[in-house]
């Protein structure tokens, strides 16, 4: 089996609209091993809906839930993360130390847009790469001025920005425009990372497998393996990664990964 590694999945108790409780939070852990995961960022929201979401917060509340689950022999390692939502205030926050980096390394920061909006990522992008950090966009299939912008988006990657999409969005797209879009994101290596945005056990449960399989059936199962495995395992663990990049219009992800 695969080990998967969910990159956007709530699992602090009580920190944001995830988990109610660590009951919860660790039943939801249990899920992710059941659907092959072995690896998930700690994840609570960081934004002005949630004030006392500091990083130390966050830190310490990962902390408690990994000695939970190894107390409880659960196979499953966890990374303190903040789903960032961007303001002008970022890069501002980001220097005074109040935003958590994904898995503690400050190397990645993962972002989401306002509320009802789309910001353009890049100024913040460049302001943050002499700090060595990068941006990892969640769930990103949610903007459709991304999704249907494959140029845009192979701007923000090659910005130094990593996408990252929903596996139930994966695994049940409804829309045949959205199923197309996707696909067209997958085949063309515009998705680096993917994310169960898990919330509880009663909705939006942490469902990893269904998305990963639609993965496989569009771009085999050893590119499906680096999206849903290895770089998420990597920049949890804060270990380099290297991503290809896109694949220009016109040709075929086969052409670009073998230098056809």
């Amino acid at each position: 089996m695969t080990p998967l590694a969910d990159t956007h999945v709530h699992l602090l108790a009580g920190l944001d609209d995830g988990p109610p409780t660590a009951d919860v939070a660790l039943a939801m852990c249990r899920m992710l091993v059941t659907e092959g995961a072995r690896h998930a960022t700690a994840l609570a929201h960081q934004n002005p809906c949630y004030p006392d979401n500091t990083a130390d917060r966050l830190r310490a509340s990962a902390s408690a839930l990994a000695s939970a689950l190894a107390e409880q022999n659960i196979p499953l390692s966890v990374y303190p993360t903040g789903e960032v939502m961007l303001a002008p205030t970022t890069l501002e926050e980001w220097r005074a130390g109040h935003l958590m980096s994904v898995g503690d390394h400050k190397q990645w920061l993962l972002v989401e847009m306002p509320h009802g909006e789309f910001v353009d990522v890049l100024p913040l992008a460049e302001a943050l790469k002499p700090e060595g950090v990068r941006l990892i966009i969640a769930h990103a299939e949610r903007y459709a001025e991304l999704l249907d912008d494959v140029a845009l988006t192979q701007t923000w990657i090659e910005a130094g920005c990593l996408i990252q999409v929903t596996a139930r969005a994966l695994a049940e797209p409804g829309a045949p425009e959205f199923e197309a879009a996707l696909k067209r994101w997958a085949k063309g290596g515009f998705i680096h990372l993917l994310g169960s945005d898990g919330h509880g056990i009663e909705r939006r449960r942490p469902k990893l497998a269904p998305g990963f399989a639609r993965l496989v059936k569009w771009v085999g199962r050893a590119h499906a393996a680096r999206i849903a495995s290895e770089w998420g395992t990597a920049i949890l663990r804060g270990e380099p990664v290297q991503v290809p990049a896109p694949c220009p219009l016109g040709r075929s992800w086969f052409s670009r990964l073998f230098g056809a």
